[in-house]
């Protein structure tokens, strides 16, 4: 290849990639941390004074103390009625299940569940289930 023709080819190369790194970072090309808390609301089911909602969650250690990781669950059902309650996770980067009792005057049929559980990050879901 002549020395005229490896010049071009360089210069060209160069802009090529000068012209394509911030169209690939601006599009989200870059370092993307993955998430270590996971969570997912399995059910609810009526009981008495509430209801309760089934979580598998998995988080990993947040520190040390009594407030180093905790988890909340907020409902309502379709009639309006809502309640929330707060729970301790275990986090030890295993899949855990809980059941946590959010109290409410809940009624049967559909209703919306936003649960949140933080370790060492924080990690949510929403999902719409049905109360029996």
């Amino acid at each position: 290849m002549s020395r005229n023709l490896r010049r071009a080819f360089a210069i060209t190369v160069s802009f090529v990639v000068l012209a394509l790194t911030p169209a690939a970072t601006s599009a989200g090309g870059g370092f993307i941390p993955k998430n270590t808390t996971t969570l997912n609301i399995v059910s609810a089911a009526l009981a008495p004074g509430g209801a309760i909602v089934n979580l598998t969650y998995s988080c990993f250690p947040g520190g040390y103390g009594p407030y180093s990781t905790f988890g909340d669950v907020r409902m309502t059902d379709v009639h309006g009625n809502q309640g929330f309650a707060t729970f301790q996770p275990t986090c030890d980067d295993r899949k855990q299940r809980a059941g946590v009792f959010v109290p409410g005057n809940f009624s049967p049929g559909d209703a919306a569940v936003s649960a949140f559980v933080c370790g060492f990050d924080c990690n949510g879901a929403s999902q719409e289930v049905k109360l029996r």
